[in-house]
């Protein structure tokens, strides 16, 4: 009776428990949350910046400003589980615009907003270094632009 038992194949390799495992599999990663790269995406030209959704997020994250509309850059430090923001102050709007850094194309956000002197190469260098969840403003709130 034991050699009995011990002849059968250990349940790891059971055909109807690898089903069962490939189920649970299928089950749980349809279910992750995907990253925010595959749900939010920004876009821009030389004119303008376009915030879409991808998928499965609330459609007033859709936004589209110009350039030349922006008042204030600021970047908020969320801590180590979170993805961190840009977040974009606009004459005209009471609301700011918020892109999370892990959006699809929100380095290159970043970079461009650099290059267009939007938000200086120091105030980013020193909000990438945060890890105490500050935020960091261009310009400053007791600057004269704007």
């Amino acid at each position: 009776m034991v050699k009995a038992i011990l002849d059968l194949p250990p349940p790891w390799r059971c055909k109807k428990n690898m089903f069962s495992l490939q189920s649970i599999k299928a089950w749980f990663l349809a279910r992750r949350p995907k990253p925010l790269s595959e749900l939010l995406a920004v876009e821009f030209d030389d004119a303008r910046v376009r915030v879409l959704v991808l998928a499965r997020l609330d459609p007033v994250w859709n936004q589209e400003f110009f350039w030349a509309d922006i008042l204030r850059v600021c970047f908020k430090d969320e801590g180590l589980y979170a993805s961190d923001s840009i977040i974009i102050q606009l004459h005209g709007r009471e609301r700011p615009v918020v892109v999370p850094s892990e959006a699809r194309g929100g380095s290159e956000f970043l970079g461009a907003l650099t290059e267009r002197g939007y938000f200086p190469q120091d105030v980013w260098r020193r909000a990438l270094g945060e890890t105490s969840g500050a935020m960091h403003c261009w310009p400053p709130l007791d600057s004269k632009k704007g």
